[in-house]
């Protein structure tokens, strides 16, 4: 039985603390509680053992992602130690277990890559036995953090938490978040929270509607079966457990696609399933679009002086390793050629011109 203890000690607060400051050294608040870790780890593990730990509150703010707003509510790095300690020692060991195989966000040895190899696997699977018979229904939830109703949350949690201190500090992580509906990004305990309350759903979907190609990515799923009118009763039924639990799909990014019918997106990816069950996996039209407005204005700053070649190298080689990992050879020949028209032939001598292929 994991217990309160194993949280709240020195030691587990010293190791969550140094894995929150990872990959952010260059904050000067990283740094102040790096110099004074031991002193942090010690007040924090005796206003937790004695119960009078009390969340700091919220930075707020606003960051636009892939044309997209969304508002952000960071806590204070101490916050986020007891965070990592309370998900890395408690959470994760009692809620991973009860979580489906096909549930890949936020977790060890999954993510996005996971995910799409799941995917490949479903649709060749289902190729294997159907051919191109039925197709995939693409559900997204409207709103998803924001829609999370505490009540509910809570009393999911209290099922499956036995150790009434643990309960009580995820509960007051929740309050934090002021109403009784919804959760903010910026919070590991949301993250871990987020991917817990459509569980049911998810062991419904696999063990009552007996779905094998089923997975769930945050607030992003599918569904893929052999008839039309089955995935349409699985949409009916999904609609209905996710009022529930005060949950809405999204009418326009929620559609049955046929599988001989063309292309699909998911996860940010645009794929179809080729004749002979190949599984063919693009970058979107977005994606690509808004790399070559980057590059563009990346040429801008630099004949500005507000960034130098260095900078936009490394930048584009992290892009090219990302797309190299689908099916992109034509789109990344097309962008180096933008590529060079912008950068190369002018800075370059033609020895050093072919340093993307090396």
């Amino acid at each position: 039985m994991i217990k309160y203890e194993d949280i709240i000690s020195f030691e587990a607060l010293i190791d969550a603390g140094k894995e929150c400051c990872e990959g952010v050294l260059w904050k000067s608040s990283t740094q102040t509680f790096l110099i004074n870790q031991a002193r942090w780890a010690a007040d924090l593990h005796r206003r937790l053992q004695s119960g009078t730990y009390k969340s700091r509150g919220f930075n707020y703010f606003t960051i636009t992602e892939r044309g997209k707003t969304r508002h952000i509510q960071s806590v204070h790095i101490s916050e986020r130690c007891v965070q990592k300690s309370l998900c890395k020692n408690a959470l994760w060991p009692i809620i991973g277990p009860k979580l489906i195989y096909d549930n890949s966000a936020s977790q060890d040895e999954k993510g996005t890559g996971f995910a799409l190899d799941r995917l490949r696997g479903h649709l060749w699977q289902h190729y294997q036995k159907h051919g191109h018979a039925g197709g995939i229904l693409l559900m997204d939830y409207s709103n998803y953090f924001g829609s999370i109703d505490h009540r509910m949350l809570l009393q999911m949690l209290r099922n499956v938490i036995e150790d009434d201190r643990i309960y009580n500090l995820t509960k007051h992580f929740i309050d934090c978040f002021y109403g009784d509906i919804g959760l903010g990004l910026g919070s590991e305990v949301s993250q871990v929270c987020a991917i817990f309350y459509p569980n049911q759903i998810d062991h419904y979907i696999k063990e009552q509607l007996h779905i094998k190609g089923y997975a769930r990515y945050m607030d992003d799923s599918y569904i893929i079966h052999h008839d039309l009118d089955y995935l349409q009763y699985c949409l009916d039924e999904v609609r209905r457990m996710s009022a529930d639990i005060g949950l809405k799909l999204n009418d326009k990014r929620t559609q049955i696609v046929k599988l001989d019918s063309g292309h699909f997106e998911y996860l940010k990816k645009r794929m179809h399933l080729t004749e002979t069950g190949k599984v063919v996996m693009r970058l979107t039209r977005e994606n690509i679009s808004r790399r070559r407005q980057l590059l563009k204005k990346q040429r801008k700053m630099l004949d500005e002086g507000r960034i130098d070649f260095a900078s936009i190298r490394k930048s584009y080689q992290s892009w090219r390793g990302y797309a190299a990992k689908y099916d992109t050879y034509q789109t990344v020949q097309n962008m180096d050629r933008l590529f060079n028209d912008l950068f190369i032939k002018d800075f370059l001598s033609g020895e050093e011109e072919t340093w993307i292929q090396k």
